[in-house]
């Protein structure tokens, strides 16, 4: 079998008599001189002929050489040619993105990663939808869908982005002041807080070391937004039921503590459903790919505290003399 040519020295070799010399070439190309020497050297070695005759000032190819180098610089257009065509590409990405997307988390998640896309393709513009509601993608018009559990069978596809937990909590100030909470049994002597909806009876399942205890959640304020379950934590109200991910900035803070800690909920995916696998719109295409590589990194970045804002000079406290 015959061996592979050396593209990249098929590339340098075109490099070198583009510009004219080995100084030159390494210098546009980032590539050291011995390294160009090398890898033309070792090339000359492999064809059995010499295609550059080398003089202290310059650099002319020999008549195989100047044969040779029609073929090198077909593939050095390509090249340049393929790499012109992503560039362009990339700078050219436009159109309306059109997401949908469970409460709460457009503030926390999704729109961290809108924000970081539109840095880099600011020509797109994007259209968010909240709802609760498994939407029918052709019908109304939606790009991606941002959807938690377990979803009915059907002909979409989907990427996971992120696989987390509910948790129990509640704020230190309502604690101080109620029943002890030991097991899950115990929530029944507690005011509980979580996401419902108006005739949605709530079950919570929790295991421990292989035991699994299940609550009826009768909830004493039931809503379904968890942003609202969250304030409602924070002043104290109850304990609550709340998918990680929404209340980190509050657990970092101390507005909200962890309860049952050794008791917990199961695992759920949090995945992005589109229409088809085939052909995903450009657009579409690079959002998924986004969302994948950062979704895990903006869900730990929510739980960095808020930097309180500066103080203006002309407002801050003078200090007493």
């Amino acid at each position: 079998m015959a061996r592979r040519p050396d593209l990249d020295a098929m590339v340098l070799f075109a490099r070198v008599l583009q510009h004219g010399s080995f100084s030159e070439a390494a210098r546009r190309t980032g590539t050291p001189v011995s390294t160009l020497s090398r890898k033309i050297s070792a090339l000359e070695r492999r064809l059995g002929v010499r295609l550059l005759e080398r003089t202290t000032r310059s650099v002319t190819p020999t008549d195989s050489g100047r044969e040779y180098a029609l073929y090198c610089e077909r593939i050095l257009d390509a090249l340049d040619g393929a790499r012109a065509s992503l560039e362009q590409r990339q700078a050219e990405v436009t159109g309306t993105l059109r997401l949908a997307a469970p409460p709460s988390l457009s503030d926390v998640l999704l729109i961290p990663l809108v924000e970081e896309f539109l840095r880099q393709y600011p020509k797109v513009a994007v259209k968010v939808l909240v709802t609760e509601r498994h939407l029918d993608l052709v019908q109304d018009e939606v790009d991606i869908s941002l959807r938690v559990g377990p979803q009915p069978a059907s002909s979409l596809v989907f990427r996971r982005l992120l696989r987390y937990r509910h948790i129990l909590v509640a704020a230190p100030a309502y604690l101080a002041g109620a029943a002890v909470l030991k097991e899950p049994a115990d929530l029944t002597r507690h005011r509980l807080l979580g996401f419902a909806k108006w005739f949605h009876e709530m079950t919570w399942t929790l295991s421990n070391s292989g035991r699994t205890q299940r609550v009826a959640a009768k909830l004493w304020v039931g809503i379904n937004d968890y942003a609202g379950v969250i304030r409602a934590a924070v002043a104290g109200m109850g304990v609550a039921e709340l998918p990680s991910i929404v209340c980190q900035r509050e657990l970092a803070l101390g507005h909200l503590v962890p309860v049952l800690v050794d008791w917990r909920f199961e695992e759920v995916d949090l995945c992005a459903y589109y229409l088809t696998r085939r052909h995903p719109s450009r657009i579409v295409e690079l959002f998924l790919g986004h969302c994948v590589a950062r979704a895990e990194q903006v869900a730990r970045a929510i739980a960095a505290p808020a930097k309180p804002l500066p103080v203006p000079a002309g407002k801050r406290k003078r200090r007493a003399r």
